[in-house]
């Protein structure tokens, strides 16, 4: 067992869990996709021999199965190659549920491996839960019904268990601004000066587009915001085009991995298809979208001396958002960046 509780920053996103802790080692994060159904891997001797058989390095990975309660789930990559995965898009999913139960085992799974772990949360929720103090105390209280105390679960066959201790929740952009400013003890490594400046952070998540500013330590609410918009609305959008043209219907996270390749493609009755043109059309929309809403609350953002861009959709949406602001900085490793944050500020927060 590790000396002492590990701190833990989770960013519990739609689009895909984060989790991060900082040790001894430095800092160490992992991510799983948002995905899980309930079924199996094994599919029996069913095979098509060696035909297109991939290398080993290149295989697609099998989903996890995450195992609790005398049920298995299938969590994250490739989850809808074996069972109908569960798309649950509602904030309350945030709370409890064996969806979120599943991905905070596999992702933690994936950070801290098996063994027995005592571990401290930070949890990230979006600015709408956050700005909403009944919601917020109630998401809080759910996560800590659950949550603290002891867990045994399984992971591919693997064991694992947690003691844990403490579950706070702060902002998920809140993340990304620790990220910026602390460094892996906890401690501000950026100009005094910068404490004092008021600091933009947009966070364009999966379903939640976020906008927080902070100066002088305090949150600044005239500019604090946050939507239900986010990478969704590109992959509704993505669907809904598909469907129209090739009468294919796709689930939510197939048509974000799209949105994510490089020379997207979809096999079809008719052929493979190129998608890049209905991709771009789909982030172009999506991007107009985000602009507007950006500006509505933060005109040309010029009033702020840091303007940062993070989540996933910061580096779908990067040219868009260079355009409108070319002033902005986009974190490295932007769909990481807040689960980082809040794990650093953990060092803060958990002292002793």
């Amino acid at each position: 067992m590790h000396n002492g509780p590990i701190n833990i920053g989770l960013d519990p996103g739609f689009g895909g869990a984060k989790a991060a802790c900082v040790g001894l080692e430095g800092a160490q994060v992992a991510t799983v996709p948002s995905v899980v159904g309930v079924g199996s891997t094994d599919v029996g001797m069913l095979s098509v021999g060696n035909l297109g058989r991939r290398s080993a390095r290149r295989a697609s990975r099998q989903p996890d199965q995450v195992s609790f309660g005398d049920v298995t789930y299938l969590v994250g990559e490739n989850v809808a190659r074996y069972a109908r995965p569960v798309e649950r898009m509602d904030f309350l999913r945030l709370s409890d549920g064996p969806e979120l139960r599943a991905l905070f085992y596999d992702v933690v799974f994936r950070l801290l491996g098996e063994s027995e772990h005592q571990v401290n949360v930070m949890a990230g929720l979006p600015v709408e839960v956050m700005a909403d103090q009944e919601l917020a105390r109630g998401t809080l209280q759910a996560l800590r019904r659950w949550l603290v105390g002891e867990h045994t679960y399984v992971v591919n066959g693997c064991e694992a268990k947690l003691d844990i201790k403490e579950v706070l929740v702060m902002a998920q952009p809140a993340g990304t601004f620790f990220a910026w400013g602390l460094n892996d003890e906890g401690k501000w490594t950026r100009p005094r000066a910068d404490l004092k400046a008021q600091v933009a952070v947009c966070d364009i998540g999966f379903c939640t587009l976020d906008l927080f500013v902070v100066e002088g330590g305090e949150v600044m609410g005239r500019f604090t915001s946050g939507d239900t918009m986010g990478m969704r609305r590109a992959a509704e959008l993505l669907i809904n085009a598909i469907r129209s043209s090739y009468g294919v219907g796709l689930s939510l996270h197939e048509a974000d991995a799209l949105l994510q390749q490089r020379h997207p493609r979809l096999y079809t009755a008719e052929g493979e298809q190129g998608l890049r043109v209905q991709v771009d059309q789909a982030l172009d929309t999506t991007g107009a979208a985000v602009v507007s809403f950006v500006e509505r609350h933060w005109g040309n953002g010029r009033q702020f001396a840091y303007l940062l861009f993070t989540g996933g959709g910061a580096e779908a949406l990067r040219d868009t958002l260079l355009r409108q602001y070319p002033q902005r900085v986009v974190l490295p490793n932007p769909v990481t960046a807040n689960a980082l944050g809040l794990a650093r500020y953990a060092a803060r927060v958990f002292q002793g």
